[in-house]
């Protein structure tokens, strides 16, 4: 999710909810936007030097690097689309795993943006 709509309740509850899952899942050193844990690192975009913050990171047991995201409906997607394409990179680079988590009610959004944009992730229903 975008930094801008990360300040809501409702999505620090559904970002403990999700890091509940991945360490129920067995993912290790988990970093996500919440008072115990340590935040993830920035990426930058090397094309337009946009920042960005994934809202989860963690490592499988088998070491391989994933990359967790809350889907939100944002008008301006570019920046979202954006986002998603650099972790889909990143994980593809890293030999890891992305994930989109969604919300009930934005399932279609989300497969909307990530078929039109041709972004390889695994969507998981929230």
């Amino acid at each position: 999710m975008l930094k801008e709509n990360r300040e809501k309740t409702e999505y620090q509850e559904r970002l403990e909810m999700v890091v509940d899952k991945i360490e129920n899942l067995g993912f290790e050193n988990i970093k996500a936007d919440l008072p115990e844990l340590e935040t993830p690192g920035k990426l930058v975009n090397q094309n337009n030097k946009d920042v960005f913050v994934p809202d989860i990171t963690a490592d499988s047991k088998s070491g391989r690097k994933a990359y967790f995201e809350l889907s939100n409906k944002v008008k301006d997607t570019q920046k979202l689309v954006n986002k998603w394409k650099l972790l889909a990179t990143m994980a593809s680079i890293r030999d890891g795993i992305f994930q989109i988590f969604v919300p009930h009610g934005t399932m279609k959004f989300t497969k909307d943006l990530v078929s039109k944009y041709n972004i390889p992730v695994e969507l998981v229903k929230l």
